[in-house]
């Protein structure tokens, strides 16, 4: 996710173009603990972190490497949709520009509590790339290993026991919401919180149903509001049913405890589960 604040990182790219556990036996009853993080100004934020023995580490192979990715799978013996869930360039953390591990392991664990799949591939480790602003400098070379990463993630799901190959989504934060749209040739249903275009959103997919999430007060360079029209018309054109949520007042990533901020967060979270039982 574009850190905000961090305005200079998109705009180098725009101008030059654990230890494992096992899948729990009985219901999971989930631990709620409260992190608050101290973001300066108006944006202290507190989230519910949630522990849950459904969370396993696998390890997924990636053009001659390796890298791991978590696994959230629900309780009981049905076969289920799955959900593959790209992070933005802070990667699975949280650090002072947002909660933003807490906030895509709680998209996660709330898509297994629905009866979805939920799997987290840790794709920047495939180059080595440390999550932050580096991560802006890299796109160029590294995209396509992004998205190939991210792309045998969906793979080596489908392989798993209780997934059904015909119900996969992608869920996609920010530079992960790129990605996914790049590789929405291979799956029928997703979602894509405040992505940019960038130099484009790739070739023409065969998507159904995608819904967009985007700050209307997102103004960093490379993420503002206008990407998400841009991107609704292109899918649109491309015969897929498109649903463009704006949100007055929000900035990029939904981060802060004022009024708006708080509302996209929480509205966007109904709306996102709400499609995927829809649609999968």
């Amino acid at each position: 996710m574009a850190p905000v604040g961090r305005s200079c990182c998109f705009r180098q790219l725009v101008s030059p173009f654990r230890s494992k556990r096992n899948p729990a036996t009985q219901p999971a009853q989930p631990k709620e603990e409260a992190t608050h993080l101290r973001l300066g100004g108006q944006r202290d934020i507190t989230f519910q972190k949630r522990e849950v023995e459904m969370v396993t580490t696998i390890t997924v192979a990636s053009h001659g490497k390796s890298m791991t990715a978590e696994l959230y799978t629900p309780t009981g013996t049905q076969v289920n949709g799955l959900i593959v869930i790209a992070y933005g360039s802070d990667g699975l953390t949280d650090n002072l520009s947002g909660p933003w591990a807490t906030m895509i392991k709680g998209y996660a664990v709330s898509l297994a509590e629905k009866g979805f799949t939920a799997l987290i591939p840790d794709y920047l480790t495939i180059t080595n790339t440390k999550p932050g602003p580096g991560v802006f400098s890299m796109i160029p070379q590294s995209r396509n290993d992004w998205q190939g990463a991210i792309s045998d993630a969906i793979g080596h799901a489908m392989t798993l026991s209780k997934i059904d190959p015909g119900r996969v989504g992608l869920l996609g934060f920010s530079l992960g919401g790129h990605l996914c749209l790049r590789l929405r040739a291979k799956e029928k249903v997703l979602v894509e919180f405040f992505a940019p275009v960038l130099d484009g959103i790739g070739s023409p997919g065969t998507l159904t149903h995608a819904q967009i999430h985007h700050g209307q007060a997102d103004n960093v360079p490379g993420t503002a509001f206008p990407n998400a029209g841009i991107i609704a018309d292109t899918l649109k054109h491309e015969g897929t049913s498109t649903e463009l949520f704006p949100y007055p007042g929000a900035g990029h990533g939904f981060i802060g405890g004022d009024k708006d901020n708080t509302s996209a967060r929480d509205l966007s979270k109904v709306r996102t589960l709400s499609f995927f039982q829809a649609h999968l």
